[in-house]
């Protein structure tokens, strides 16, 4: 499988038919239209932070932060695939990178 690198990670370059449970746990980069409209929230809690959950080819993506995507927006999703999810830690559009801590 092709590999990236962004930041100080590499990120396993696949498609989503390729998205199996041989992957879970790893870093994947996976580029799709996004489906629906992002909700962006709020978590006023201990640190205050912003949570902002969508979806590309029906699997939901979490990223910690609130980036300028909507839907029908080609993004590059850079995290950690869980199986059912991806824990983003970047999200790349045509115009920006937005990127969360490490």
């Amino acid at each position: 499988m092709k590999r990236v690198k962004l930041g100080h990670h590499y990120y396993y370059v696949v498609t989503p038919g390729e998205l199996n449970g041989k992957l879970r746990g790893k870093n994947i980069v996976l580029e799709g239209e996004i489906e629906d409209k992002p909700v962006v929230e709020f978590l006023p809690m201990e640190l205050p932070s912003w949570r902002t959950t969508f979806r590309i080819h029906g699997i939901r993506v979490d990223f910690a932060g609130s980036p300028c995507i909507g839907k029908g927006d080609m993004v590059k999703v850079y995290g950690r695939f869980l199986g059912d999810a991806i824990i983003a830690t970047a999200i790349e559009t045509e115009k920006a990178l937005f990127t969360t801590e490490e």
